[in-house]
């Protein structure tokens, strides 16, 4: 492997999405944006939802809209060892990255029309409760949501829809 390589994994509860070799990590957390490159120091931390980049070490740039989750940075010795790329393991790599997440979704597996009909479903909710937002909680009819809950329901919704199209047709 070339020098500035490191492994990465992307797992998510069905499957492991990405496992090889790679350049750098570009994602963002609760404290902000990070970069991890080779020999970076050793972290967990939070994912927040958004475009995660990984430069693979053959140039290819993998995007990923990924709805939250966490990131652990291990440098501790043979760290890499055990990740399959191709037809085996990554020998002597000693930084490796982890994604844990609940939803992550390669860019261009993602279903550009049905997205763009949840940003508009979720948009259109978002507006609907935005206008109607005189009623209390006691005028609710049994079994309904208060205005807030549902209200942020459909802002997370709008998010997750507008964060996959940002994905998918971003050329960065």
């Amino acid at each position: 492997m070339p020098d500035g390589v490191f492994g990465v994994e992307v797992v998510t509860p069905e499957q492991s999405l990405v496992a090889g070799g790679a350049s750098s990590v570009v994602l963002a957390t609760s404290e902000g944006a990070l970069t991890v490159l080779d020999g970076h120091t050793p972290l967990v931390g939070d994912v927040v939802p958004g475009q995660v980049k990984v430069d693979l070490a053959d140039g290819t740039l993998l995007r990923l809209a990924v709805h939250g989750g966490f990131v652990q940075v291990d440098t501790s010795p043979g760290a890499a060892e055990g990740l399959a790329e191709g037809d085996g393991p990554l020998p002597g790599l000693s930084t490796r990255v982890t994604l844990l997440v609940g939803i992550a979704e390669l860019s261009e597996e993602i279903d550009v029309p049905r997205a763009e009909r949840a940003r508009e479903v979720a948009a259109q909710r978002v507006a609907e409760l935005k206008s109607g937002r005189s009623g209390g909680a006691s005028d609710l009819p049994e079994g309904a949501e208060p205005p807030d809950v549902a209200l942020r329901e459909a802002e997370e919704a709008l998010a997750r829809a507008e964060l996959r199209l940002l994905v998918a047709g971003s050329g960065e």
